[in-house]
């Protein structure tokens, strides 16, 4: 369970330290089998302007797109 002032965004990263990315459609959550955890953009395949694997936390980003919450 999450720390109170500690939410988590959809993706499961704490909603702080993804900034945009952490409720974007675009994002994907890549975990290695050595435990590390990354935030790919899959916007970066069909479009140069987007990098693979953001600085976080992204603040500013013409691709965001919100991914829209499940009740």
């Amino acid at each position: 369970m999450d720390e109170p002032g500690n939410a988590t965004a959809p993706l499961g990263i704490a909603a702080g330290e993804a900034g945009l990315c952490g409720d974007c459609i675009n994002a994907r959550i890549i975990e290695t089998q050595r435990g590390s955890t990354f935030l790919q953009c899959q916007l970066s395949f069909a479009d140069p302007r987007f990098a693979k694997y953001p600085r976080l936390p992204v603040r500013i980003c013409s691709g965001y797109a919100q991914r829209i919450a499940k009740p």
